[in-house]
């Protein structure tokens, strides 16, 4: 069996933030994956993927400097790698794009992104400034992908080839663009796994607030409670974007 999560924020205390996993239970679903002996899933066994055996791979949206700081450690302890999707804009700084009520949050420095990198994670694009990409022109999608992996790429002194889409949103054109772009393995939100994999579009079992435990994300009654309730919880993401676009009508670019 393949376990794809996606995680967003790991915190010491209790918030609302839907997104945020409090650090007590996040050890509680790793504990759960070694009780059901999954062991690190290599991206490159997507290629041809044995469905027996019991592979996770652990995703992390936005980049946000409390997978350094509460995840990297206890998943270092369980014997755990995951992936950390990056927005390069924020690298260092706090984020802009979400709803005031979610609160703002620090993101990775250059130094943290290296020391996971040679820990042996995995650092994707989530592109550079976290926007919708399929409002973009063509040429604004190419340069959001392309500043984003050269960014990360002068940091990490090797090739960025995943990719998490920015609230979930793709359509073909951002596809294609990623392919062009040279990216191959590109994440999305929520969704069922199908054989065989198209892998610019791989589904993960996104994590939230509510979710004390995995072990109905691992078992059979994923499919009938678990997946509707995900994908519920992802269109709160649509949020963001709805907020950013008043907030420009109001104020100018956010980012800026």
């Amino acid at each position: 069996m393949l376990l794809l999560l996606q995680y967003h924020h790991i915190s010491p205390v209790i918030t609302f933030n839907p997104g945020t996993v409090h650090k007590r239970i996040f050890e509680n679903h790793l504990k759960d994956l070694k009780k059901y002996t999954f062991t690190n899933l290599e991206l490159e066994s997507l290629y041809s993927p044995n469905v027996l055996e019991r592979k996770v791979l652990i995703t992390f949206d936005d980049g946000y400097r409390s997978v350094f700081e509460h995840a990297y450690p206890i998943m270092n302890e369980y014997g755990y790698k995951g992936i950390v999707f990056v927005v390069t804009k924020y690298i260092g700084k706090v984020s802009k794009w979400e709803v005031p009520l979610l609160s703002s949050l620090p993101h990775l420095k250059q130094e943290e992104i290296k020391t996971l990198h040679k820990s042996g994670w995995i650092i994707g694009s989530h592109s550079h400034s976290h926007s919708d990409l399929t409002t973009l022109t063509t040429q604004k999608l190419k340069e959001e992908i392309k500043s984003s992996k050269k960014i990360l790429e002068d940091i990490l002194g090797s090739e960025v080839y995943t990719f998490s889409y920015p609230f979930g949103k793709f359509n073909k054109r951002v596809k294609d663009v990623l392919k062009e772009l040279g990216i191959k393995f590109a994440f999305k939100s929520s969704g069922k796994l199908k054989f065989p994999l198209d892998l610019l579009e791989i589904p993960r079992r996104s994590i939230y607030l509510i979710d004390f435990s995995i072990s109905s994300k691992i078992d059979s009654f994923y499919n009938f409670v678990e997946y509707p309730k995900e994908f519920i919880s992802n269109k709160f993401a649509y949020l963001s974007p709805i907020y950013l676009k008043l907030l420009k009508t109001f104020k100018g670019n956010p980012g800026d």
